[in-house]
Order: C-alpha cells, then sequence, then structure tokens
C-alpha cells in the first residue's frame, strides 16, 4: 500500500526565486490560476505592477491574469510496503539529477541524503520496520558535479549588436548568490535567444505575461533551464510569455533557438539574464565562465560590452 509523503519542501524555493525570478511550480496536472494585481504610474511616470492595493489618491488599473498550462510531475518520496519489507524511496521525473534527503527514524542519523538520477526511481530504505512519518526535501543538480573549462557562445543572435548591461557582482542585482555570476544583455523585446552550449532542457515556463521591479514578481519571470555535460545548467530568464521553442527533455544544440527575450519577472527593462548554475549540496550558486566569439578567441564579460551573436 502506498503512502504520500508527509512534508515536502519545494526546490529551494528562496534562492531560486532570487537567482531566476521564477519559482519551480510543477504538478502533475493541468493548474488554472487568477491573480488579481494593480497598474499605476509613479511619481516619475514608470508604470507599477504591484499585488498591494496602492493608496486610495493613486489611480490604478485591476488586471486580471488568468492562465492555464500542462505542468511537469515533481520528485516526491514515498513509502509502501513490497512483499514482506516496507520501501522508502524518491521518484525523480525531472530530465536532470537531483539531491534529495530524507528524514525519517528508520535512518541511523534520523536523515539521509542521495543524489537521485534523471527520470528514475531509487529506494533509500529497505527492511522490516515499519515507517512512520517523514519529511523530504529537494534541488536539482548532482552536488558532485565538476563544472569544466567549456566556453559558452554568446546567446545572441546574429543579426544586431547587443550590450551588456550587468554582468558579475553587477550593481544592480547580481551583489550575492545565486546570481552573482550572471550576465545580463540589453536587447529589445521578442530577440531571439540562442542556446550558449549543447544540453537537455529541464524546465521551461512561459506563461507568465508582466514584470517590473515590485517584489510581487521575484518568482513571476519565464525562463528556460538546459542541463550540460558537466552537471552545471544554464538559465535563459525573463523570456517572452508564449515564446519557447523548447519543452523539458529536449536535446538540444549550441545556437540552437530557445525562445524570444521579455521582461518577466523581477526586471526593469528587456533583457536576457544569463547564468551557469550548479547544486553544491543544498545550496544553488551560479559560476563563473567566459565566452567565446567568432574568430574562438575567450573574453570574459563585463558591463558596456556591444556584442553580436553567430
Amino acid at each position: 500500500m502506498k503512502k504520500p509523503m508527509s512534508e515536502m519542501a519545494p526546490v529551494d524555493s528562496h534562492t531560486l526565486a532570487k537567482m531566476i525570478c521564477a519559482a519551480v511550480l510543477i504538478a502533475i496536472y493541468s493548474i488554472g490560476y487568477s491573480n488579481e494585481i494593480y497598474k499605476y504610474k509613479d511619481q516619475d511616470g514608470n508604470w507599477v505592477f504591484t499585488d498591494k492595493q496602492p493608496e486610495s489618491e493613486q489611480q490604478a488599473q485591476t488586471i486580471q491574469i488568468k492562465s492555464t498550462q500542462q505542468q511537469l510531475a515533481q520528485p516526491e518520496a514515498f513509502a509502501q510496503q513490497v512483499g514482506n519489507n516496507n520501501v522508502l524511496g524518491v521518484k525523480n521525473p525531472l530530465s536532470a539529477p537531483i539531491e534529495v534527503e530524507v528524514s525519517s527514524p528508520v535512518f541511523a542519523n534520523q536523515s539521509h541524503r542521495q543524489t537521485i538520477p534523471a527520470l528514475s526511481t531509487a529506494n533509500l530504505y529497505q527492511g522490516k520496520s515499519a515507517i512512520p512519518s517523514f519529511s523530504f526535501r529537494w534541488i536539482i543538480g548532482d552536488p558532485q558535479a565538476q563544472q569544466d573549462n567549456h566556453r559558452y557562445r554568446l546567446p545572441l543572435p546574429a543579426n544586431g549588436s547587443y550590450q551588456i548591461s550587468q554582468t558579475f557582482n553587477g550593481r544592480f542585482s547580481h551583489r550575492q548568490q545565486p546570481s552573482q555570476f550572471a550576465v545580463d544583455f540589453a536587447m529589445p523585446v521578442g530577440t531571439d535567444i540562442q542556446a550558449a552550449r549543447e544540453g537537455r532542457v529541464i524546465l521551461v515556463t512561459d506563461n507568465y505575461s508582466f514584470g517590473g521591479k515590485d517584489e510581487y514578481f521575484l518568482n513571476k519571470a519565464n525562463y528556460v533551464m538546459v542541463l550540460h555535460a558537466d552537471g552545471t545548467y544554464g538559465i535563459y530568464a525573463h523570456i517572452l510569455p508564449g515564446s519557447a521553442y523548447v519543452k523539458p527533455g529536449d536535446n538540444i544544440a549550441a545556437g540552437q533557438r530557445l525562445a524570444r527575450s521579455g521582461s518577466s519577472g523581477y526586471s526593469s527593462g528587456p533583457h536576457l539574464h544569463f547564468a551557469v548554475l550548479k547544486n553544491t549540496g543544498f545550496k544553488t550558486v551560479s559560476v563563473p565562465f567566459s565566452f567565446v566569439d567568432s574568430n574562438g578567441k575567450s573574453f570574459s564579460p563585463s558591463a558596456g560590452m556591444e556584442l553580436t551573436g553567430r
């Protein structure tokens, strides 16, 4: 008889909210939601979107956001009886390895950590002891993965020139992990975004329509996440709603179109936020990397650079 998990923490949600401005909200069925937000102009004439009702003297428009989309199954822990044994296991339906921690009295140290490969199920405990209530948390990435010296293509199209508006340790939002080693490219809405490295698509969210600098938007960016051969993964964030060309599980080549640029989530204007991330043991961090230009020359990104893809 299968018993559902007693508790599950999201995939390091506080960290990921800051990192990609998008919570990994996934379920095994279609989800419909409706949010009410307020739109008004501040004293500088800039549009503000917020879920908090503004002061009465401010003229605000009320906007209803409705969406329905098919979401992926999320990792789950389970307890079940198999023959005469009790089994405590974890199922990982994602196209990337995950690190899990399950806490239960059946483990000598009261908790057990393990890496579960992509698209697999692992039994963490099997024995005669009854399995009481347990808790479970997970995070994307193998903590043993070692970053290689890969040189990344520019995630830009060949037509046009695009400026780096913020890079490593940037002044606006790249001062701490997990965005410390991220790069922002200013680009018009609808610009094609190309894969900086080959890999497998892990997650895609492209159903959120708004953006702004209010904290309301911290977990509402659209993005594509791609697993690399060395166990790191790239994040391409703030993409235009409905613009993803790929889906989870797709194997993609460097230079392949992923989505189009936008300004969804916590954003001051249209741009692409790109970072290379890894799990260091229940902590997601960005890691420094270098780009390679069309002449094969490596360079480190710096703010103000005008660049063209290939």
